[in-house]
């Protein structure tokens, strides 16, 4: 039964099988399917913005590998801590050894031997070394490795709010485009009952062969406007799924309830020193400088001597005479100080300081570039948003004009006080001019968010 039960824990070891659930899977919305490797959307499923950032989040390759990073410099940071904890070093040693010119001497047990003489031969030690004084080596090595810890947690943090950024832009395009392909189609379908009438009324003399190939025109142009929407809307859905770390499938999309944009702030009220010390990135160059301090130290310790305490303990074999008797094993061990200076390197220490601290001066520089380009897409990013959300008002109220002058227009066309160009001129400014609000909505909210990246508040 024991035999039976191991085997099966063995099978299910091999197969790849785990008693253990992830975590998120208490929380998994209906239609998808999250684990540690792999996400499945079902197709059909409607797919929220912040559904889409949770899987972004918890698939996005690059995201994953920005995590596996922090967990590779934490192991660094541990491999820099064994110097300083005590070293046990166990080794031993076994051989046979026979010599053909000697032979065996008379035992108690067999008093007339006459065979070759042999004896095992051995030894063991157990060596403990404790490292006392290098220099400070020891510690600034661990406080780099620190720092980069530090610094790769953040640089995660960063990429995932980057990709947070992306992914909202590639939801709020393929529902843009989506929604302007639905009033593109809207409106075809307006012009094709138009043309339904105007085919009534040329029935009746009232119109022209003219006027309905105008609206016969005109619904084509719309349609083909609507069919470059939906490719439009196709690119985004790919580059959405591309950054979710999936295969692309049909589903569903819903535009976000409410208006995320805030308050803009002006340049007066921007606080140039807290936003520049709470982004991720300049956080994690700073850290890297700081390592680099530490390694630019640790390296200047090699011009200390090294002591450090070693004791042994182990048994070997006496063969001081022959042949061996019993009780041959003998205690052998040290305990003392043992100390490493090189005074003299052929200047090999003095230039990999001069090289560690150039290295030092051109990260300190590169973060002063990274502040200059920090401040620059702040600013850019900001003038943008303010841009945007000025042409949204000013669109919002031509759409409001274009409406009620498309509404006159049709009373117009009922009394027959009106031609179809006319009505077909004030058609195709309401369109332009719904599609102008349906861009330029998804262009504030994008861009705030993009702001929002850039001054760490995301």
């Amino acid at each position: 039964m024991n035999l039976r039960l191991f085997f099966f824990l063995t099978f299910v070891a091999f197969s790849g099988c785990s008693p253990l659930p992830w975590r998120g899977a208490d929380s998994e919305p209906p239609g998808f399917s999250l684990t540690p490797r792999h996400t499945t959307i079902r197709p059909g499923t409607v797919l929220t913005l912040p559904e889409a950032i949770r899987i972004a989040r918890a698939g996005n390759p690059q995201a994953v590998a920005a995590r596996y990073l922090e967990q590779q410099a934490e192991a660094v940071r541990m491999q820099a801590l064994s110097p300083a904890l005590p070293q046990l070093k166990l080794s031993g040693r076994a051989a046979r050894y026979r010599d053909p010119q000697r032979v065996a001497s008379p035992s108690s047990t067999n008093p007339t031997a006459t065979s070759v003489s042999s004896e095992d031969l051995g030894t063991w030690d157990a060596v403990v070394t404790l490292n006392l004084f290098a220099g400070g080596r020891d510690v600034w090595n661990f406080r780099m490795a620190q720092d980069l810890v530090g610094a790769a947690r953040l640089d995660a943090q960063q990429l995932e709010r980057t990709v947070t950024t992306l992914v909202i832009a590639a939801y709020y395009q393929a529902v843009w485009r989506r929604a302007v392909a639905g009033a593109l189609r809207a409106s075809a379908r307006a012009l094709a009952a138009e043309k339904e009438r105007i085919s009534a009324l040329q029935a009746q003399d009232k119109a022209s062969l003219l006027d309905v190939t105008r609206v016969q025109v005109r619904a084509a142009e719309v349609m083909d406007q609507a069919r470059a929407e939906d490719a439009q809307a196709e690119l985004a859905m790919l580059q959405l799924f591309h950054l979710l770390g999936l295969q692309p499938v049909p589903v569903k999309m819903e535009a976000p309830a409410g208006d995320p944009v805030g308050p803009v702030p002006s340049d007066d009220q921007l606080v140039w020193k807290e936003i520049l010390a709470r982004r991720p990135d300049l956080k994690a160059a700073r850290l890297r400088i700081s390592s680099q301090r530490a390694k630019v130290t640790s390296v200047q310790a090699e011009l200390w001597p090294t002591l450090s305490l070693a004791g042994s303990f182990g048994q070997r074999v006496d063969t001081s005479g022959w042949p061996v008797e019993d009780g041959h094993w003998r205690n052998s061990g040290y305990l003392g100080l043992e100390m490493a200076w090189s005074p003299f390197e052929g200047g090999r220490i003095h230039y990999l300081v001069e090289q560690e601290k150039a290295a030092l001066r051109v990260m300190v520089e590169n973060l002063r570039a990274l502040e200059l380009s920090a401040v620059l897409e702040i600013r850019t990013t900001l003038a943008r948003l303010r841009s945007a959300r000025d042409r949204l008002e000013t669109a919002r109220e031509s759409l409001a004009l274009a409406r009620t002058s498309l509404e006159l227009e049709k009373k117009k066309m009922e009394l027959g006080q009106s031609t179809f160009t006319d009505f077909q001129l004030i058609e195709s400014s309401f369109l332009e001019a719904q599609v102008r609000v349906l861009q330029l909505t998804a262009e504030v909210r994008i861009t705030w968010y993009q702001f929002r990246l850039a001054t760490g508040d995301l």
